[in-house]
């Protein structure tokens, strides 16, 4: 994936007409309290591997940290924590995982008294494979704080893929986006466009060319969701390193 000068930095016009970004979720919920249950879902959806991975890693036995994601969700809900976060101080990352540890730290005695899920599911886990998503971004060295930087990290990226996996489908190229998807995380070998334009009964030169563009929009796509979780567009590119040296642990 190309995220240097090659893919300039989205336009605020671009950012600002991005919908459901972490910051537009929280403020919108503000405004229409009948609302939070939805907000907070679309954010559970999105960001839960993270916090499961912070809390795998401080030791938490699977089904624990299962419970004590959703719970952190209830607290969630329960608290004000949809009213106090401010987008001009700070990244949505670094207030999330803040509140976990208020949470552990705090509410832990009383939410393990609740029935667990407090009623209400945000994550199904039933149709999840938590260890499995776990096991693929862990690496037994990292300490909490840098596991959930990682996987946050990583969780962008898939994001960031399977939008531009649906722009691809909805425009006819779902098979050209399949054959093509693996060159945007490996650079390719000899003979591997040969095999990619045989595949799709085109030209290499072709190949070379979707594959530059697919790159591009990926990289754009990439930046967007970063955009989603700072105050700024001036902060998206220092975002950018700080993740890809997450990437890098």
């Amino acid at each position: 994936m190309t995220t240097g000068p090659a893919s300039p930095s989205p336009s605020r016009d671009h950012i600002a007409g991005f919908d459901s970004t972490q910051w537009s979720v929280v403020l919108g919920a503000r405004r229409d309290a009948s609302d939070r249950p939805a907000a907070l879902q679309r954010l559970c959806a999105a960001y839960w591997l993270p916090l499961y991975s912070y809390l795998r890693r401080r030791g938490h036995a699977p089904a624990d940290a299962e419970d004590l994601t959703q719970s952190f969700f209830v607290y969630l809900l329960d608290s004000d924590f949809l009213d106090r976060p401010d987008p001009a101080k700070g990244r949505f990352r670094g207030y999330l995982v803040g509140a976990l540890k208020f949470f552990l730290s705090h509410h832990f005695e009383r939410t393990a008294a609740q029935k667990r899920g407090g009623g209400v599911q945000f994550v199904d886990w039933s149709t999840l494979d938590a260890e499995r998503e776990f096991a693929a971004c862990d690496q037994p060295l990292l300490d909490p704080s840098e596991s959930y930087e990682k996987t946050w990290a990583l969780t962008l990226l898939s994001r960031a893929l399977g939008l531009l996996e649906a722009e691809q489908t909805a425009a006819g190229k779902a098979r050209q986006f399949a054959v093509l998807q693996p060159f945007l995380s490996t650079t390719p070998t000899r003979g591997d466009y040969d095999a990619a334009a045989a595949a799709l009964a085109t030209t290499r030169t072709n190949v070379a060319v979707w594959v530059h563009r697919l790159n591009h929009r990926y990289a754009e796509l990439v930046k967007l969701e970063v955009a989603a979780t700072v105050r700024s567009p001036d902060e998206i590119n220092a975002e950018m390193q700080h993740l890809l040296q997450a990437l890098r642990r």
